[in-house]
């Protein structure tokens, strides 16, 4: 199964500039040719917001079944395998598909895929004020999307994403707030896993540094955290990797040598091997473009 891209998406349904936007890409149950995408099966390196606004579809999601019906919220988290089963007769949706690029200078995407009530629960239902705030952000962006863009509108189009990843947080917390959910013993250490590599995340890039603070052999935490997540630790390791190394290039002007030593890499070159090896740039290449 390949890794599903926001260019691919532009490509399959003809979607060009000046119409189409770097890092997003939207389907709508407005627009029909659209609609096949309900058909792909795909693993995405970024963030899928599903909206079901009538009807009902049965999706899987990292091998788990979801029915999904009117008001029903569903996370996709970076890496998770997709495979769209059953779609009701009268399903409507909006889908917002954003690559890591476009939403990574977000403060809320860390928080919100290392919530472990979204990675426990994808699929909610949120509080009805939740839902209009959700659904009057929604159609802004469809509105803006839709129309030929300029660096202006796609930076309104951003903040405006920014305020319904935001809303889809909110919903989380109140709805954990509201039913006081009971975490078992693999939800606390999934919690405690990313507490440590929210901290230590950029420049501890060891699993049995992790294993050994939570207890655990290297295994068996990893074997946690992939069945809970559907990612590796070394693969959420890499993802904090590489925010940081971004965060430095596109907001300092601190050199490949300074970087790769305030992440405490060897020397410059492993930084960059490690570098190009999940984005397929160097970092020259990534912050010269």
């Amino acid at each position: 199964m390949d890794f599903l891209k926001v260019s691919d998406l532009n490509l399959i349904y003809n979607v060009q500039s000046p119409f189409s936007m770097e890092g997003l890409f939207l389907v709508n149950d407005k627009d029909q040719s659209r609609l096949s995408f309900f058909e792909l099966r795909y693993q995405f390196m970024g963030l899928i917001l599903l909206f079901c606004k009538e009807g009902s579809m049965k999706i899987r999601v990292n091998g788990i079944d979801y029915f999904l019906k009117q008001h029903a919220i569903l996370t996709i988290l970076p890496e998770m395998i997709v495979e769209p089963q059953v779609c009701g007769e009268h399903f409507k949706s909006i889908v917002f598909v954003m690559s890591y690029d476009f939403i990574e200078k977000f403060t809320i995407l860390p928080q919100l895929i290392s919530n472990t009530e979204v990675l426990n629960s994808p699929l909610i239902y949120a509080e009805e004020q939740d839902n209009k705030i959700i659904e009057e952000i929604s159609q802004l962006i469809l509105k803006y999307y839709d129309q030929p863009k300029t660096i202006t509108l796609n930076q309104m189009i951003q903040y405006l994403v920014f305020s319904l990843i935001t809303a889809v947080s909110k919903s989380y917390e109140s709805l954990t707030q509201k039913e006081n959910l009971q975490r078992n013993r693999i939800n606390n250490i999934t919690d405690s896993f990313f507490e440590l590599l929210n901290e230590y995340g950029y420049f501890q890039r060891n699993v049995s540094f992790y294993a050994e603070h939570l207890h655990l052999t290297p295994q068996h935490l990893s074997s946690l955290i992939k069945k809970r997540t559907g990612k590796s630790v070394k693969s959420w390791v890499g993802f904090a990797v590489i925010n940081k190394a971004k965060e430095y290039l596109n907001n300092t002007s601190l050199s490949i040598k300074e970087i790769s030593y305030k992440m405490e890499f060897a020397d410059d070159s492993l930084f960059c091997r490690y570098f190009k090896r999940y984005i397929g740039q160097t970092p020259n290449e990534y912050r010269n473009q």
